[in-house]
């Protein structure tokens, strides 16, 4: 059962977990309260320190299956390219092409070749055969996943209106090279970018007269223009980008529930270094319905999603949030933002890859709750 908690001047509790085991099947159970907690909210946003927590994962794969078996989530959206994940789970409704099978390769590596996500994957697939299915979809700006690779250019080319004098075939197909080597990460930058960005325009006007969702398409083609400008070191708004995206999301889902599933760089509500995620672009359209949770840990280990190696939970700080709340013995520890607040802290929190800290007063007011873990487990990567 939860309770209520305050330990002396330090720390305040709207939920602590008695203790449990992480491997014990209470996980779920805990997962359960939580999303009963949350669920008043129609946008829960589930950050990440590390993409290679084994723990977090775990938490929140239960917690979005709480949220939809018992709150009415319908939509699940995954940091991972907008394209790659709609071709997917196209591909799974229309031809019953199995998620979990596609994944690798195609979604975020981290979550696709993850022990404890992949079960996540099977459960959407069986939800279909609910009256409530569970949608995946996609919302990183970003699209390098094997499918944009292979079929998102010619897609798009099968799609685009017939040409014309305004934008003849001739200029699509300068533009698309460019693209398709974006795509594949391996572009270099144009030597006359302000004559390439006109011709991206023209493509972008005349793709405004498709038949086959055009708005869709339209987002596509912003995210392909962001993933050129970062590649060519121009400017980086692809987090800005994966917030319209999500926007997007909300609006093709009206009165729909959304689970978020992303870093929490992405999703809280504004950026450490001011420039403009997609946190801060949903929190400014959705003020009241957005909630952010952020994950943290006493000690343990995660995989370092670049290097693929394992690393420690950096010791830490005795004025931590972590340090008051690995005091007050329980496993997992919910914590209400809110309430820490109002306590005025001059404690310190984990940020970024349960390494840097920042000073809760300085970041708090960007989550909504914090789910701190005692040991946090390394992801296992198939």
């Amino acid at each position: 059962m939860f309770r209520n908690y305050v330990s002396g001047a330090l720390i305040a509790v709207m939920w602590v977990i008695s203790p449990l085991s992480v491997a014990s099947t209470n996980l779920a159970e805990v997962a359960n309260e939580f999303a009963a907690n949350v669920a008043q909210h129609q946008y829960v946003a589930l950050g990440e320190q590390s993409h290679g927590a084994a723990n977090v994962f775990n938490f929140k794969r239960e917690a979005v299956k709480a949220l939809h078996k018992n709150h009415n989530f319908t939509v699940l959206a995954l940091e991972s390219g907008l394209y790659d994940v709609d071709w997917l789970y196209r591909e799974f409704v229309k031809n019953g092409a199995s998620i979990a099978r596609s994944a690798p390769g195609n979604i975020f590596y981290m979550y696709a070749n993850s022990t404890e996500i992949k079960p996540l994957f099977t459960y959407i697939e069986q939800s279909h055969r609910t009256d409530r299915p569970l949608k995946l979809v996609g919302f990183d700006s970003q699209l390098t996943g094997g499918i944009s690779k292979q079929f998102l250019v010619k897609e798009l080319d099968s799609l685009l209106p017939p040409f014309n004098a305004q934008f003849s075939k001739t200029q699509w197909q300068a533009v698309a090279a460019v693209l398709q080597s974006v795509i594949e990460m391996k572009s270099t930058k144009p030597k006359n970018t302000d004559a390439f960005f006109e011709l991206f325009a023209q493509l972008e006007a005349h793709a405004l007269g498709m038949k086959t969702r055009p708005d869709f398409w339209q987002r596509i083609l912003v995210g392909l223009k962001a993933q050129a400008q970062r590649q060519w070191q121009l400017s980086d708004i692809r987090s800005h980008e994966m917030g319209n995206n999500l926007v997007w999301q909300a609006n093709q889902h009206q009165g729909q529930k959304m689970v978020v599933w992303a870093h929490i760089y992405h999703l809280q509500k504004e950026r450490v270094d001011g420039t403009q995620n997609a946190g801060q672009v949903m929190f400014a359209q959705y003020p009241s319905a957005y909630h952010v949770t952020h994950f943290t840990g006493g000690k343990g280990q995660y995989i370092d999603f670049v290097s693929m190696k394992t690393r420690p939970v950096s010791a830490l700080a005795t004025n931590s949030v972590e340090f008051a709340a690995n005091k007050l013995d329980c496993e997992i520890c919910v914590l209400d933002i809110r309430t820490l607040l109002r306590k005025k802290p001059s404690s310190e929190v984990l940020l970024f890859n349960y390494e840097t800290s920042v000073p809760l007063k300085d970041i708090a007011h960007k989550w909504d709750s914090l789910v701190h873990f005692a040991n946090v487990t390394p992801s296992k990567q198939q």
